[in-house]
């Protein structure tokens, strides 16, 4: 069984109660995700629909609520307390059931999606390979799909203000180990490895940049909850350089705020 980022599961798991705060849903990412969910259709020849990293199960409930009562629902996410949470969202339709379950190990039967979905989450897998192969296994030879991940360059004004403040504070292992966490691909590299899986013909990637301006407090609360956690810092140096992080934060103040530019990848898989 490929190997899992247990750090990662046991942040989010942690963070499940407050995950669903304003402070998430109003920040970038949590408008970027809404956007995503608006923008996902369900067709009428869906009867098996699969949510992978469904969190708390916002999207599931928003789509299993509009949907027929004959499609069944999965939703698989490796983190307990998210599982939890979407669980009770969902415990209302008799259609939706939560699993256990990452990218890398679906526990779900061959072909059995005609429709699965994935906001926010790919990025996050330790085997890019292993992840693009159990999608394949688990679709239906006429399924289809909507994967809505983070690109190459994501949050390029961030990273270029903090990472010489990291490196300092981390030293270069620490700091390539973080970054490793995520897998960020280029859109080149999303077609490349879905197409070995999926095939080309059906296949797109759609990529697109959108920035989001907020003050330094409004991305300084999803950035310490979510992307603090997976810095690895001496906890004698953590406040020094979370202070000079917040510091050039300040120096990208504009008239609309801080920016922060999301580099999304949309993989998409349609019926011919």
């Amino acid at each position: 069984m490929p190997t899992v980022n247990n750090s990662i599961i046991e942040c989010y798991s942690r963070l499940a109660d407050e995950y669903d705060d304003d402070v998430n849903l109003q920040s970038c990412w949590g408008l970027a995700s809404a956007k995503a969910l608006s923008s996902l259709r369900m067709a009428d020849s869906y009867n098996t629909v699969l949510d992978v990293c469904c969190g708390t199960g916002r999207a599931l409930l928003h789509l299993a609520s509009k949907a027929r009562l004959n499609v069944d629902f999965i939703g698989v996410d490796p983190a307990t307390n998210m599982r939890k949470l979407a669980a009770q969202r969902t415990a209302h339709l008799s259609n939706v059931n939560i699993l256990d379950g990452c990218f890398e190990a679906l526990p779900i039967e061959s072909a059995w999606a005609d429709y699965l979905y994935s906001i926010f989450a790919f990025h996050w897998t330790t085997d890019l390979d292993a992840s693009a192969a159990e999608v394949s296994r688990v679709l239906k030879r006429t399924g289809e799909m909507d994967l809505f991940f983070i690109g190459r360059n994501n949050g390029r004004e961030f990273i270029e203000k903090t990472t010489p403040i990291f490196f300092r504070h981390m030293g270069p292992a620490l700091l390539l180990a973080s970054a490793r966490m995520r897998k960020q691909l280029t859109k080149q590299g999303a077609l490349e490895l879905f197409a070995k899986y999926l095939g080309s013909s059906r296949l797109r990637v759609q990529e697109t940049y959108e920035t989001y301006y907020d003050s330094v407090e409004g991305h300084w609360g999803w950035w310490v909850r979510v992307e603090g956690h997976f810095v690895k810092l001496p906890p004698s140096t953590k406040r020094e350089c979370y202070q000079e992080v917040r510091n050039a934060l300040l120096t990208l103040v504009g008239a609309k705020g801080i920016p922060y530019t999301i580099h999304q990848l949309h993989v998409s898989l349609r019926r011919m």
